[in-house]
């Protein structure tokens, strides 16, 4: 199962962790998993594209998104994400799980 902990505060992601596997079909050929991955691929790539110091990640085993800059853009696109996330576990609410954390 993908997990998946977002933190907030006051409206802004602080962060989003991310971790597991979908385990919908083997690795390499899992749907679930290449979506979930093209969708974070893509929101980094945008987020860097447009400012280079508003995110850091890490992707080890886990990966990790923190929000830096805290703006309007960046956390309009990890809005995006997150409900892309939430779009993609109603279709596969069996491998994906998602929390939020407020820290308002």
């Amino acid at each position: 199962m993908i997990k998946v902990k977002v933190v907030k505060s006051n409206n802004i992601i602080e962060s989003i962790h991310c971790s597991g596997h979908a385990m919908y079909d083997d690795y390499g050929k899992d749907i679930v998993c290449a979506s979930f991955s093209t969708m974070i691929i893509t929101t980094i790539n945008a987020i860097l594209e447009i400012d280079k110091n508003a995110i850091s990640y890490t992707d080890t085993n886990n990966l990790e998104i923190i929000n830096i800059k805290k703006d309007n853009i960046t956390n309009s696109l990890l809005n995006n994400l997150v409900n892309m996330i939430y779009e993609l576990k109603n279709n596969y609410d069996k491998n994906i799980n998602i929390k939020e954390e407020n820290h308002d």
